[in-house]
């Protein structure tokens, strides 16, 4: 066991046997015993956090993804912009050595839910072959104060002792919120993030970092400055083959119907995530089981069971998505992918 689990070891020892001695006062100072108990609650509570973080991180430190991106259909611009980012430095370092070429800094992909985002993080890791942090803002954040700027800093000296790594910051928009908007601890945890951020840019280390967000808009434009998540990326939702291909995908081993209209569906799907494609196929299934159960007969799984549960379910996140996000990509030039990718949606 090293120094650093030792140390988390000891600090959880620490929160427990002094929430045990307030316990002990609660019963023999009973004119103080509400506050007491709450006192031994939140050290008990700290425990807890260690507990869990010390967990995650051990975890996460042999956690070598083996998704890689054939795995995943289409998007094939986005998967070249982190190849040429994120891993060839970690695999030719000598190459961009070479034609001075610092290593590290990040990618920030923005787009609508279930089209990808943490699919594609997961893919990059298991394409460099390298340690991988996936983090979201329930594994760092902390309410008790300076908890969070601490879980942070150990977050990075992790990441410092596993290079080459990647840390994958999910939901970034409750980590790397706007400052001018958040809470003063909030705003110590984005200034916590920079000075992490920037101690990489000095060392030239091999720490490569991508987020992945719904909201870019709410993301602190500090984060985004050059040297830090300098690349924004969108991730849009699959078009027509990819949509294709998401389908036959998913539904290659159940037992479907000879002939299965794909491109019907999927000119039927049109903006869908991914997600939503897979949520229509999943209705579908159960629909022709609770058949299946009701006539005591089987059968295969059409297209017009598909077909049926898209209209069913009639409902596009990702539309919704596209009626804020427009609002923000008319005023900053940063996502113009999106007033691109809506001016060809039409046919896609």
């Amino acid at each position: 066991m090293n120094i650093e689990t030792n140390y988390k070891m000891d600090m959880r020892k620490y929160y427990l046997d002094n929430a045990e001695k307030y316990l002990i006062k609660s019963r023999s100072e009973p004119e103080n015993e509400e506050e007491h108990i709450k006192k031994a609650e939140e050290l008990v509570e700290m425990a807890r956090i260690h507990s869990i973080l010390m967990q995650k991180q051990n975890h996460e430190l042999e956690n070598r993804p083996k998704t890689k991106f054939k795995d995943i259909a289409g998007l094939e611009k986005l998967k070249q912009s982190i190849k040429l980012k994120i891993i060839e430095p970690i695999k030719k370092p000598e190459l961009f050595k070479y034609f001075g070429k610092k290593t590290g800094g990040g990618i920030l992909m923005y787009g609508p839910p279930g089209c990808g985002k943490s699919l594609i993080a997961e893919a990059t890791a298991g394409e460099a072959d390298v340690k991988y942090f996936n983090i979201k803002a329930s594994d760092i954040k902390s309410k008790y104060v300076g908890e969070t700027e601490k879980n942070i800093a150990k977050l990075f000296d992790e990441a410092r002792k596993s290079q080459p790594c990647i840390i994958f910051f999910d939901e970034f928009e409750s980590i790397g919120q706007e400052r001018t908007t958040a809470q003063n601890h909030d705003k110590s945890m984005v200034s916590q993030l920079l000075t992490e951020i920037d101690s990489m840019g000095t060392k030239n280390q091999q720490i490569l970092l991508l987020a992945a967000t719904n909201e870019p808009w709410n993301i602190d434009l500090a984060l985004r400055r050059s040297g830090r998540f300098t690349e924004t990326l969108f991730v849009p939702p699959p078009d027509k083959e990819t949509r294709e291909q998401i389908l036959k995908d998913y539904l290659k081993n159940k037992p479907i119907e000879e002939y299965i209209d794909y491109k019907l569906i999927s000119n039927n799907t049109i903006m869908y995530s991914g997600a939503d494609i897979i949520e229509i196929c999943n209705k579908a299934i159960e629909k022709v089981i609770a058949e299946c159960l009701e006539r005591n007969q089987i059968r295969k799984i059409r297209t017009s069971d598909i077909l049926e549960q898209v209209k069913i379910q009639n409902k596009n996140i990702t539309k919704e998505w596209f009626k804020k996000a427009i609002t923000f990509a008319r005023t900053e030039e940063t996502f113009n992918e999106v007033n691109e990718y809506l001016e060809n949606s039409t046919i896609n």
